[in-house]
């Protein structure tokens, strides 16, 4: 997994210390970088597409329920 690589998880959409957070489905976790508010899916199961700019953070393409 580099940077600038592509990702599509599945798994619980939350918010911790100001950050959107994907805790995935078969593990681990993504901090969600957003240009839109997405708290209406917050303690939703989702689908989180985006494009990995740091060790942790997605930049979020599409967030969409499952």
């Amino acid at each position: 997994m580099s940077i600038g690589s592509f990702h599509s998880e599945t798994g619980l959409l939350l918010r911790q210390r100001g950050w959107l957070i994907l805790q995935r489905d078969e593990g681990g976790r993504w901090r969600l970088e957003v240009s839109a508010s997405f708290d209406d899916l917050l303690g939703s199961r989702v689908r989180v597409e985006g494009t990995r700019i740091d060790f942790d953070i997605l930049e979020v393409a599409r967030i969409s329920p499952c």
